[in-house]
């Protein structure tokens, strides 16, 4: 139902003595997440739901379709539901898209939120990357870019 970064969050949001909920719909089920929305009468959401593969990263590589439903038609999806009910979106997503170049050495100049992606060596990444592109565009979505380990 939540991954390890989902039960923190829970866990933090409960210590701290806010009302929250889990979702109980899948993110592809846009029906399901507009009734989870509406029904806890949330002001927020807050999304760390996504596929990274178990047991690793590289399961992403032969479950392509899993993996776009989930990384990237999903969390579109959530966004899109809350920015047209006027909800704002916490999004963790992975840091895991860029890469140092010639042009960001190591302690040289930084990427910024206007950088393009350059990272695609996994296919994981590629479909956090893809989503990145898009979801720049919702005015309703901050993105939290993690790395691991925490």
């Amino acid at each position: 139902r939540t991954g390890w970064i989902g039960g923190k969050v829970g866990e933090i949001m409960a210590a701290m003595g806010h009302t929250w909920y889990y979702g109980s719909a899948r993110l592809e089920d846009r029906k399901g997440l507009l009734e989870d929305i509406k029904r806890s009468k949330c002001t927020h959401v807050i999304n760390a739901a996504g596929l990274t593969g178990r047991p690793n990263v590289d399961w992403c590589e032969d479950h392509r379709v899993e993996t776009i439903r989930g990384n990237v038609v999903g969390v579109l999806q959530l966004c899109d539901v809350a920015q047209g009910l006027g909800i704002h979106v916490t999004n963790f997503a992975t840091g895991c898209i860029y890469a140092y170049d010639a042009e960001h050495p190591i302690g040289g100049k930084p990427f910024t939120e206007e950088d393009d992606p350059n990272f695609g060596g996994s296919f994981y990444s590629e479909t956090k990357s893809y989503l990145e592109m898009m979801i720049r565009h919702y005015p309703n979505v901050l993105q939290l870019r993690l790395r691991m380990p925490i």
